[in-house]
């Protein structure tokens, strides 16, 4: 419920708090006094455009805000994704700057528009005249039948399998697609997976055989270089033989002087020199120039280099990899009517699921929609429609759509011996506001909504209805908070409390004030509306007698 709203610097407002208690709330106040101030300030709250025109005149930002206890709604899971902070008792404030640009809060911490309206969805609902429009709405008119009828868990089913029908029919459409883009590239892909193939490319073996070109491209340098250095280690001045000479020496005088471990070490020499000029020598044998294999390694080097150009690879590795990449493409190509078949049978399946939710959901729709109408006509009879004859008729939709297979279509027909016609074609205003008003009465008792704001509802009806429209809020808030502007002494003598709103002129200009009515400040006021403002002791009787006979 709504325990508090604040507003500052809004219209005629300068600063106002009004207190607010469960049951029927109900603010009247003479033509003009600006009960839409109230109106507008809490569709701010439920996330409206604000216009900056609405800032009070020298003020430099307009502050509205709202306390609410939620405590009762479950919603915690709506603040802990939003990353919120949940109390019982939430505040949601706005503030709209002289320069267009506005903030909202939701327990100071701030908000986004769209979770604003999110927000307000579970706590706040807000009925002004233009509403009515919303009964000639087929989306409205099935809802309402669907809360009327407690149809939320068969609801639910079917979207869940509708959901799941639609993901697997947009999954079908991207493998066809897929699966038909595939086939246009396969022989293409089978032309280079043949092509690759055929090259029989190894890993590395780019590296190897360009290592192999430069020896064999430079085999006579390579082979005088090394017939030169085995000379240098072999010929009688060679270093073996200086090494052999040198070792001796210091062999011949061991005894004499100590050497060390020097000997030893020309020895290690002498031996590394013969082992390193047999190599030399076996390289320098093994080195021939061969025209035919350089031949060959070149014609392979020259088909990888072609290779790698043509697919815009760097080396033979990553042509092996795009090689396995298009080979499994074409095993995917090759089980992709097996996929798409697949699926299908998959999608039958969740049609069928579909389908049969879809009928346990129309016959619940059927049965609802008669209990509907035949709780409106009862309802709205006593609100000057005696004749009343309303009808949900049900026309099938061409295919599954996301709140079923059909849409409601209400028609109406006010006086006897007429047939029935869409309520948007033959329903006056007034006739439409009065059947609103049962909707939201009768689908009350199945939603979670806390507090309801009517705002004038009532326009357009007097007398007995006014009493009897005053009563259908009186029992509506036993469940839930209703707040009414209204200008019938019929419903502000319903109210459990009632709020006053006025303006009074101060220096240069006009401001509002609410404030709530003592017992004796009811009386008079009821007694203004009943004699249009002349307080009367007629007035005064008829006024105390019509809350004493309310309370």
């Amino acid at each position: 419920m709504l325990k508090r709203l604040t507003i500052k610097n809004y219209i005629l407002i300068d600063s106002l708090t009004i207190e607010f208690d469960k049951g029927l709330s109900v603010i009247t106040g003479e033509t003009g006094a600006g009960k839409s101030i109230l109106v507008g300030a809490l569709g701010l709250l439920a996330g409206a455009k604000p216009d900056t025109k609405n800032i009070s005149p020298g003020a430099t930002k307009s502050i509205i805000e709202g306390a609410f206890d939620i405590s009762k709604l479950s919603i915690e899971k709506i603040f802990e994704e939003n990353d919120i902070d949940y109390e019982d008792e939430t505040i949601i404030r706005r503030e709209i700057n002289e320069n267009g640009k506005s903030r909202a809060f939701v327990n100071d911490t701030p908000v986004t528009v769209s979770f604003l309206k999110e927000l307000s969805n579970h706590i706040l609902e807000i009925h002004s005249q233009h509403q009515n429009l919303l009964l000639a709405d087929n989306s409205f008119q099935l809802d309402a039948v669907d809360i009327y009828s407690s149809n939320a868990q068969l609801l639910q089913q079917y979207q869940t399998h509708y959901t799941a029908y639609q993901q697997a029919q947009k999954q079908l459409k991207q493998l066809i697609a897929q699966h038909e883009q595939a086939k246009q590239e396969e022989e293409y892909i089978k032309f280079v997976v043949a092509q690759l193939q055929e090259a029989s490319l190894k890993d590395g073996e780019d590296v190897e055989l360009e290592e192999e070109q430069n020896q064999l491209s430079h085999a006579e340098e390579i082979k005088e270089a090394l017939y030169k250095s085995s000379t240098l280690f072999d010929d009688e001045e060679g270093v073996i033989s200086k090494l052999s000479t040198i070792a001796s020496e210091i062999k011949s005088i061991n005894k004499k002087v100590k050497t060390g471990e020097l000997s030893e070490r020309i020895e290690s020499l002498y031996i590394e020199a013969k082992d390193i000029a047999s190599e030399v020598s076996s390289m320098a044998e093994a080195t021939v120039y061969d025209p035919d294999r350089l031949q060959q390694v070149e014609e392979r080097l020259s088909l990888i280099y072609t290779l790698q150009k043509r697919y815009s690879k760097t080396d033979v590795a990553s042509l092996l990899q795009y090689q396995k990449e298009l080979e499994d493409k074409l095993q995917t190509i090759d089980g992709g009517e097996e996929a798409i078949k697949e699926l299908q049978n998959e999608i039958a399946s969740l049609k069928n699921r579909l389908t049969e939710s879809a009928k346990k959901l129309s016959k619940a729709r059927q049965q609802g929609g008669e209990q509907f109408a035949e709780a409106l006509e009862n309802m709205a009879r006593p609100l000057s429609l005696p004749n009343i004859n309303f009808k949900v008729e049900w026309e099938s939709t061409e295919d599954f759509t996301e709140n079923g297979t059909e849409r409601a279509i209400y028609t109406f027909s006010a006086n006897k011996n007429m047939p029935l016609t869409p309520l948007s074609k033959s329903a006056s205003g007034g006739e439409i506001s009065r059947m609103m008003l049962c909707v939201k009465a009768m689908i009350a008792a199945n939603r979670t909504m806390p507090v309801m704001l009517f705002d004038e509802i009532d326009s357009g009806i007097s007398g007995e209805t006014a009493g009897k429209v005053g009563k259908i809020m009186a029992e509506m808030a036993a469940d839930m908070q209703i707040i009414v502007i209204t200008h019938l002494p019929q419903v502000a003598a319903k109210g459990a409390n009632h709020y006053n709103i006025s303006k009074q002129d101060i220096a240069d200009r006009t401001i509002a004030t609410v404030r709530q009515l003592t017992d004796e400040e009811r009386v008079a006021e009821v007694a203004r509306m009943m004699s249009d403002g002349e307080l009367t002791p007629a007035a005064l009787s008829l006024a105390t007698q019509l809350l004493t006979q309310n309370n």
